[in-house]
């Protein structure tokens, strides 16, 4: 019998150190890509934000390594203790994996801090800035290597090569999941950076005192906002392809998520995914503000924010309210008062969930034309923004880190009771798939944790230094 963990349990303290190690990674992985681009533009452009922006960011990020690596080392301990057998198996199966993800998170770390620490010698001419900007292209480029390798194991647990037992490595690797997995996670991952910067701009515009820091950190915020809208308009899409892949390998594992014990997540996540799409409307609206005459195109918000909570609605409405396939009513209720009435029969079909995302996304599309109009008609006074915008620009975040972390437990739940699906039992004292509740407080709390640790970052690395220049 596996050794467990006092007071929290191992499947507890091993969602939490992982949780955290993933949320971290995905910024440091996201982040980048992010800073690659806006020092380009500074360099192209000669606008010295996107330089200042570059360089901010940059600094949260060589901060946050530490942290994720921090957090990786206390999930490999934990994962090698309660769950030592699968861990055994994994590493004796795919080896070559781990000793190359090994050797690419020491390339990564090595090439993140030349570019962090020559950004001020390389500044001084164009061919040396344009050095700079390779070897941020080649941290990209590490960083996407070593999520590709960790996916490859994520994938391989999830759908195996069939029979297992006389595939290949690179059958393992390139399981059924593996690449919509890289693409579903990729584009998360520049959400994730893009709104950790908004955030990270939201809190600085909140404890600056100069006008001209309110304004960078004004225009920093929604530009940071931009990407992560932008990334999270392809979302549904790279979801969709995964989801059909895991159809295709096993329709149960389909059925599984979509219907049975974990279909109650999906209407959380349409739920969720909604409130990141009105947080980023509302955040727009409140971005015209700034805009000189541009709260002339103030009654549009009505229409807009209507279609946006009906297309919700009908997103959220699930077929019926049982939690699983099996699950028969109190007794003493008939069955017909947990489906839907037969004239919202509607409501719950993917056709009316696919309209309801697109006027969704189309609404989207319309707000952000409407502020280009404004932009294009009135000149923009940053700063000048009602504080409540970064308040919003700290709910989006906190929505989207809480989305990732559910989704996560999705993605991990649909192989039941099995450690890798099909192949290995779970055998330990956590075999069973939790309640929607549990999952929800365990994302809940990883998710204040690490805006805990996020807020510490950016009040040592930025407050705390600036009081004493």
């Amino acid at each position: 019998m596996p050794v467990d963990i006092p007071l929290l349990g191992a499947r507890t303290a091993l969602w939490l150190v992982a949780q955290l190690h993933l949320f971290f990674a995905a910024f440091v992985l996201g982040a980048p890509i992010f800073i690659v681009f806006c020092e380009y533009l500074g360099m192209r452009t000669r606008d010295a934000r996107y330089e200042r922006l570059a360089r901010e960011t940059s600094k949260v990020v060589a901060i946050a390594y530490s942290l994720t690596a921090i957090f990786g080392v206390l999930f490999a301990f934990v994962l090698m203790g309660p769950y030592q057998p699968i861990t055994n198996y994994l590493f004796k199966a795919l080896y070559p994996v781990w000793a190359l993800y090994g050797l690419f998170i020491l390339l990564e770390t090595l090439c993140m801090y030349v570019y962090w620490y020559t950004w001020e010698p390389l500044a001084r001419t164009p061919a040396r800035k344009r050095a700079h900007i390779g070897i941020g292209i080649l941290l990209n480029v590490l960083g996407t290597v070593v999520m590709l390798l960790m996916n490859a194991v994520g994938g391989f647990m999830n759908t195996p090569p069939r029979p297992l037992e006389t595939a290949s490595l690179w059958a393992m690797v390139n399981n059924a999941s593996w690449w919509p997995l890289n693409l579903h996670r990729f584009l998360g991952n520049i959400v994730f950076g893009g709104f950790v910067v908004a955030l990270f701009a939201a809190f600085m515009f909140l404890f600056a005192k100069k006008d001209e820091d309110r304004a960078f950190y004004d225009w920093m915020g929604y530009t940071g906002n931009l990407i992560g809208v932008g990334a999270l308009l392809t979302m549904p899409l790279a979801g969709y392809v995964l989801s059909k892949e895991l159809f295709h390998y096993d329709a149960q594992l389909a059925t599984f998520m979509m219907a049975d014990k974990l279909s109650g997540y999906f209407v959380m996540q349409g739920l969720l995914v909604v409130l990141l799409f009105l947080g980023a409307n509302f955040y727009i609206w409140l971005s015209m503000q700034r805009i000189e005459g541009g709260l002339r195109f103030t009654p549009h918000m009505k229409t807009v924010f209507t279609v946006l909570l009906a297309g919700g609605i009908v997103w959220v409405v699930p077929q019926n309210f049982f939690p699983d396939l099996l699950a028969k009513p109190p007794e003493g209720m008939s069955e017909q008062a947990f489906i839907l009435p037969e004239r919202f029969t509607f409501l719950g079909l993917m056709v009316a969930k696919a309209l309801a995302v697109t006027a969704i996304i189309i609404m989207t599309f319309v707000t952000y034309l409407l502020y280009r109009r404004a932009r294009a008609t009135g000149s923009i006074r940053w700063g000048r923004i009602d504080p409540m915008g970064q308040y919003v620009l700290i709910f989006i975040p906190a929505v989207a880190v809480y989305l990732m972390g559910l989704m996560g437990a999705i993605r991990e739940l649909t192989r039941m009771d099995y450690h890798i699906y099909g192949a290995v039992k779970d055998v330990t004292p956590y075999w069973y798939t939790v309640t929607l509740g549990h999952s929800s407080i365990m994302s809940a709390v990883s998710t204040v944790l690490f805006f805990a640790l996020l807020a510490f970052i950016f009040w040592v690395g930025f407050v705390v230094s600036k009081a004493h220049e």
